[in-house]
């Protein structure tokens, strides 16, 4: 568990000074946030000039715009279908088949690619990309240097010339993974770590101590010169390893959040003894000494607007993001932000763009769709959002339900609208009257809102648990699926008696949901396809029991 007072007194004083001068235009008058109906109009505008004006042609650069692309409108939007998305989860799905598969012969910006398209597939369903997020996750350590960095892996630079940009991009990547339950060696994380220590420049002559450069190889401190978007991509790195590390939580769950700020982040379930060893070995004070050496550079050197502007906003809000964790507290309208709406509504194009060239500040290095695609992350507060809504990360993929459990029934497998459910709890009446429900398609779910008052939460999951025990199939493979969006422990014994039933989908379903609450989705202990066998089952349960009891060691199950 973190000292946080420890930790705030340190990064509070210094957050106060850094966070003035970042972007030194005059204070917002109007406090923005993401949900504002300024920013939203403004986030709208620049995802429908995204959809409207897709980059054409093909090559390394175009790919990583069009899944950049694909990224920016789903975090907007949600929808996987829409064309632009459909197309880029498509080719971010073969792209890191084909590159993982690899063994040379890779692109100029492969580490890059394969970060994005880690972020677009996970953000839609990491159940379902689940082989290939492994697959990438392998990759990332197959290629890391024996420095702990990232780099170029075309040939074109030398071995151990690390890249500050792309190490934060692959941390990046690995962060998400961690988050849906995806295992990260930590051993590999403390070597990034100590290489981006290396990093730091620490020559107090330059004028650039604190910083971090563009590439660094250990023993050559020749590219010592940094700019505020290097060392937001150091300063970004270092907070993402820490955490993921859990130096600063297990879940940002257990800061109390703002005035409702976002959804409750539900709590990574880790066992004690796990607890005890994640973080352990972290030499705290290096890693608070280090942070605080980026936020003195940003102190002495105010940012000014540049050509790689769009990339630094993006990095500003990853950085920010991370240095809320450290501080236990997220701020809904940061005066940072808020200084970004103020000039961001004046630059925006009349086509909705930022930085072509019907914006007011062409970026001359980045295109349209880039500069518009990051511009769209940064008034999102996309990391943010991440960090304080992990559920759109991990949402069940291929066998989906409908978004809306009020207006939705099954008719041959697919939902159709049913205008005589209106309430979850009209659902759970259907579901529960057999005379009703016998014999006609059932009610189904994709996001059950449960109820934000516990008690009425409670009833919800009491009553879903005890359709597990209905005569109706349907209903069964209903609550089975159902619980798993819960994020409640008390639900883990009741799924874990599902397993044991005689129908497969039920049996499936149940342990899907159990991987969804305890973040262990690459954990199978039932068959992944083909039947089931009372064995497996059996198998089954006695794994999922053993997972619980290291969590709650004084739970009897009841046989």
């Amino acid at each position: 568990m973190i000292d946080r007072s420890r930790i705030c007194w340190k990064f509070l004083c210094l957050i106060a000074v850094c966070v003035a001068t970042v972007i030194p235009t005059p204070l917002a008058r109007a406090q923005y946030y993401p949900d504002h109906p300024v920013v939203k109009e403004m986030v709208d505008r620049g995802v429908a000039y995204l959809a409207a004006n897709p980059i054409s042609g093909s090559g390394d650069s175009i790919f990583g715009i069009q899944i950049l692309s694909a990224y920016a409108i789903y975090k907007v939007e949600g929808d996987p279908d829409m064309p632009m998305v459909a197309k880029g989860i498509l080719a971010a799905k073969d792209y890191v088949g084909k590159i993982t598969r690899a063994q040379g012969g890779f692109d100029h910006k492969s580490i890059y690619h394969v970060a994005v398209c880690c972020m677009l597939l996970a953000s839609v369903s990491v159940d379902t990309y689940g082989p290939e997020l492994l697959a990438a996750r392998d990759f990332f350590m197959r290629v890391q240097q024996r420095t702990g960095g990232y780099g170029y892996i075309d040939g074109s630079h030398k071995p151990d010339s690390g890249d500050i940009s792309q190490t934060q991009y692959v941390l990046l990547a690995l962060w998400t993974m961690y988050q849906a339950g995806i295992e990260i060696p930590d051993d590999r994380v403390v070597k990034t770590l100590e290489y981006l220590y290396a990093a730091q420049i620490r020559d107090a002559q330059s004028g650039n101590a604190g910083g971090w450069p563009y590439q660094f190889e250990p023993g050559n401190m020749g590219l010592t010169n940094s700019t505020n978007s290097l060392t937001a991509c150091g300063l970004s790195s270092v907070l993402i390893a820490g955490d993921i590390l859990g130096v600063f939580r297990n879940r940002l769950a257990q800061a109390e959040e703002e005035e409702g700020l976002v959804p409750p982040a539900f709590k990574r379930v880790v066992a004690e003894s796990e607890k005890k060893r994640r973080g352990a070995n972290i030499d705290r004070d290096q890693l608070d000494n280090c942070v605080k050496g980026g936020l003195d550079f940003n102190r002495r050197h105010p940012y000014s607007k540049t050509t790689w502007h769009y990339y630094y906003l993006y990095s500003l809000e990853r950085f920010e993001s991370f240095l809320e964790i450290a501080n236990g507290k997220q701020n809904k309208s940061p005066p940072w932000y808020n200084a970004e709406v103020e000039r961001m509504k004046a630059m925006q194009g009349a086509n909705g763009s930022f930085g072509g060239q019907n914006s007011q500040d062409l970026d001359t290095v980045l295109d349209p769709q880039t500069a518009t695609s990051l511009a769209i992350l940064f008034l999102i507060r996309s990391t943010q959002k991440a960090i304080g809504d992990l559920k759109e990360a991990i949402a069940i993929g291929g066998n989906e339900l409908p978004a809306d459990l009020s207006t939705v029934t099954m008719l041959n497998g697919k939902p159709v609208s049913k205008t005589e459910a209106t309430s979850i709890d009209d659902a759970l009446k259907m579901l529960e009257d057999d005379k009703k429900s016998q014999g006609e398609d059932k009610l189904v779910a994709d996001k059950i809102i449960f109820s934000k008052d516990p008690a009425r939460r409670k009833d919800e999951l009491n009553r879903f648990s005890r359709l597990l025990r209905s005569k109706d199939w349907q209903a069964r493979r209903i609550a089975s699926k159902v619980l798993g969006r819960s994020d409640d422990l008390d639900m883990v014994p009741e799924l874990i008696f599902a397993l044991s039933d005689r129908d497969s989908v039920v049996n499936r379903n149940a342990e899907t949901s159990l991987r969804l609450i305890s973040r262990k989705l690459d954990k199978y202990h039932l068959p992944k396809e083909g039947g089931i066998t009372e064995q497996d089952r059996v198998k089954a349960q006695r794994e999922w029991k053993t997972w619980f009891l290291e969590l709650r060691p004084d739970y009897i199950f009841v046989e």
